[in-house]
């Protein structure tokens, strides 16, 4: 027993010495918790991403146009473990790992969701929100398949993002990616988590309005070759204007879908709105500022993927009513200020 002691000592001197930021605090429950809503940062033994290119890192590392569809997974900024946050890349699961070194499901490497690094990050590129559903099969599919993951016991972060396809496609024709189709969507997928992962935490993000992108992409000579591509396919002398309506529609069908109440019903299952990403990171000039993107004026750069892994991580720490709706830079990791990870139930 006393071995055991030591050993248990020697893991928590561990923990607090890789804590650069947050030395102090109690941040891990003394017992594992039974509600989702007496959870601590510390007590997130797994984390998991559902969505498109935008979870997967596509070109998050490329200086060329030609290299966007390779996915940097392991730079995600909800699922990538690379490097360390210590070396700089302030993702998620980098900043989770300071509260607890043995946080597993996060990405290491390069390429796509079939590809051994990807662990835990079932994201697609392209894919639209009419697949989330079956990223959510497939994902706890692969956590009961993993012998070092106790799906039943582990308490599980899982981040989603998706709808940015949606509103791309809608570009040629509004009508047939309505609002209420993207909400019947995600709930599905929601139903699926809720029902067949115990033990978890969804943080539900908003996608951005992509309207301010495309307003600027004509300005940036670096986008003049990616506009050829027709990332989003608007008819000629379109302003995007149908987009930004339909992706402030977007973000109040997931908002009134949460306000519901559904994803409370179960004390060890809920879902929480991130909506950092209302808004892109802009200059002082108050434009998009191209520097968190990739050379197609459109994905996030390493930089872009860092910066909203803070964001994150720092949204997730506040309260509703505090939440940001952009991600900004530079910002700093703030520490835990509240008992436990704020969600609907126990802060509002």
């Amino acid at each position: 027993m006393l071995t055991i002691g030591w050993i248990m000592l020697g893991v928590a001197a561990l923990a607090a010495a890789e804590n650069t930021f947050c030395p102090d605090g109690n941040y891990t429950s003394a017992t594992v918790p039974n509600s989702a809503h007496k959870l601590k940062v510390g007590d997130i033994k797994v984390v998991a991403g559902m969505g498109d290119s935008g979870t997967a890192a596509n070109g998050a590392e490329s200086t060329q146009l030609f290299d966007i569809m390779t996915q940097y997974r392991g730079r995600s900024f909800s699922t990538g473990g690379a490097s360390s946050y210590n070396d700089g890349l302030t993702t998620l699961p980098n900043i989770l790992r300071l509260f607890n070194p043995h946080l597993r499901g996060y990405s290491t490497g390069v390429g796509d969701e079939n590809s051994p690094t990807a662990n835990l990050n079932v994201a697609q590129f392209g894919a639209l929100s009419s697949q989330m559903k079956l990223q959510a099969e497939l994902l706890i599919k692969r956590m009961k398949a993993d012998p070092k993951i106790n799906i039943d016991e582990d308490w599980k972060m899982v981040t989603l993002l998706t709808g940015g396809n949606d509103i791309c496609r809608a570009c040629a024709n509004v009508s047939l990616y309505p609002a209420s189709m993207f909400r019947a969507n995600i709930e599905a997928a929601l139903d699926v988590l809720q029902e067949g992962s115990p033990r978890t935490i969804v943080n539900l993000l908003e996608v951005f309005d992509i309207t301010n992108l495309m307003k600027v992409m004509p300005l940036q000579p670096s986008c003049q070759e990616a506009m050829k591509i027709k990332l989003c396919p608007c008819p000629p002398g379109s302003d995007g204007s149908e987009l930004s309506a339909l992706s402030k529609e977007y973000q109040r069908a997931l908002v009134n879908l949460i306000n519901t109440g559904k994803y409370n019903r179960k004390p060890d299952f809920t879902v929480v709105i991130q909506p950092f990403l209302g808004n892109v990171p802009t200059t002082e000039t108050g434009e998009p500022d191209m520097s968190f993107f990739t050379p197609d004026c459109f994905h996030l750069s390493t930089k872009g993927h860092s910066a909203a892994g803070v964001s994150l991580w720092n949204t997730m720490l506040r309260r509703k009513s505090k939440k940001h709706r952009a991600f900004n830079h530079p910002e700093q990791p703030m520490c835990p200020t509240t008992r436990y990870i704020p969600t609907q139930v126990n802060y509002s």
